[in-house]
Order: structure tokens, then C-alpha cells, then sequence
């Protein structure tokens, strides 16, 4: 069973992380096979949950339950004494009840839709990543390159310089300080240009190629990136000229 990290999987799935949290579990999930497994489960059943269950509320519902539980009595109105001989009788309130319960219902929906709108954005970011990335890959054109450094890290890039794309790995990097990320540049074709922040071992697809440029680097940047690198490269890979085109 599992337990530290491991545990974050089902609120991740249903982003409700955030800040610090969030940024430790995504390093994890970019090296944990079974929380990457778990996690798209959970974000798959939680879509046919939604899905199945899905329908439309009649016109006019939100406006009546407000209304009623505007006009609802918040104390009970006195009652006079009942005789003696009465038959006592036991009376159930349960209007109140009903239209808290209904008051609650579309605030709990109204949230579910915003945690399944994001889990959905999230899906569709992810599969327009793995398209970009295939479409890279099959180009009649592409071009790999790459290289081991000392310690165990790596970078490895496929490029089409007719896509004017290319997918790039960085693995066996330690994970940067708290408060930190690594980001990605293209080094040697003018100004340095990030190419993006670096998740894990996650590929990055970087676009807008300039065939000039002579090497990558990462370095390790303030969370949230820099506008220009502020910190000695921990890895580069220099580029043969044709990498990007010529």
C-alpha cells in the first residue's frame, strides 16, 4: 500500500494541489510508473463518473431553490399550549432541510464541474503534447542527437526542421532546489531563449527553431523561470549544424 508521495495521486487527479505540494508530486509522478498509472485511472473513471451521471437541470431550478431558501422561516414560530386531551401530534420540518440540502447540491455540482472542466483541460493539453510529439517523430526528416554527461544525465533530441520542431529529454537531473526549476535554453543564435521549464523526465516540445543556435542548456532558475539564464549551465549539449536545418 502506498503511502508519503504515493498518497497525493487521488487529490492530484482531481486538482485540488497546489503551490508546493503540487510541484513536489509532479517531480514523482515524472519517475513513478505506478503513480502515472494510478493517476490516469482516477482522471479516466472520474470523466465516465461525470459522463454517465450528467444531465441537465430544469430552467429555473437555481432561481427557485434561492428563492426558497430566501423565504425560508430560520426559527420556528411560537406555538400556543396543546390541551391536555389532545392527541399529541409529531410534526417533521422538513422544508428547510430540503432546501439547504438543494442549496448544497448545486454548490457541490457547480465545484464538480470545475474540478472535471479541469481535469478535461488537463487530458486535452496532454494529448495535444503526445500528438506534437509523434508528429516529430514520424516527419520524414527528423534527426536525432544526444549525449550521456558525467553523473548520469542525459539529453536527447529528435528534430524536423520542416516542422521547425523538435522533442527534447532530459533525464537523471536531481530535482532542483525548493523554490526552483530547471528551464531549458537555446544557446549560441543571438539572445539565449528559454525553450521552456523542464517537468522531470517529461519531454518538452520546443518550436520556432533557429539553425544558427550551437548548443542547449539548463540551468537551474527561480520557480517560474527567468527571462535569461542566472545560474552556470548544469549540462550543454553542443548541435551539429544541421539539427535545426540549414
Amino acid at each position: 500500500m502506498f503511502h508519503g508521495v504515493h498518497s497525493l495521486a487521488g487529490p492530484y487527479a482531481l486538482d485540488a494541489l497546489d503551490g508546493r505540494e503540487l510541484r513536489r508530486f509532479e517531480r514523482h509522478l515524472a519517475r513513478c510508473a505506478d503513480c502515472q498509472d494510478q493517476v490516469r485511472a482516477l482522471q479516466a473513471d472520474t470523466l465516465r463518473l461525470a459522463r454517465a451521471t450528467s444531465a441537465t437541470a430544469p430552467a429555473g431550478m437555481r432561481d427557485r431553490v434561492l428563492t426558497a431558501v430566501r423565504a425560508m422561516e430560520q426559527d420556528a414560530s411560537p406555538q400556543p399550549p396543546a390541551p391536555a386531551h389532545a392527541r399529541p401530534r409529531f410534526t417533521l420540518r422538513l422544508a428547510p432541510v430540503a432546501a439547504a440540502a438543494a442549496a448544497f447540491a448545486l454548490i457541490a455540482a457547480a465545484l464538480l464541474g470545475i474540478q472535471l472542466s479541469r481535469v478535461q483541460d488537463r487530458l486535452d493539453d496532454e494529448q495535444a503534447q503526445a500528438r506534437a510529439i509523434a508528429q516529430v517523430l514520424a516527419a520524414p526528416d527528423s534527426r536525432t542527437t544526444g549525449e550521456r554527461f558525467p553523473g548520469g544525465s542525459t539529453v536527447s533530441v529528435v528534430s524536423s526542421p520542416e516542422l521547425g520542431r523538435a522533442v527534447v529529454t532530459v533525464t537523471g537531473l536531481q530535482d532542483p532546489p525548493s523554490g526552483k526549476d530547471h528551464q531549458l535554453w537555446l544557446m549560441g543564435a543571438g539572445k539565449p531563449r528559454s525553450l521552456g521549464l523542464l517537468d522531470g523526465d517529461k519531454p518538452l516540445v520546443a518550436g520556432d527553431l533557429d539553425s544558427r543556435a550551437t548548443e542547449l542548456a539548463v540551468t537551474t532558475e527561480p520557480d517560474g523561470g527567468s527571462p535569461g539564464p542566472t545560474t552556470k549551465p548544469l549540462i550543454q549539449l553542443a548541435l551539429e549544424s544541421d539539427v535545426f536545418g540549414e
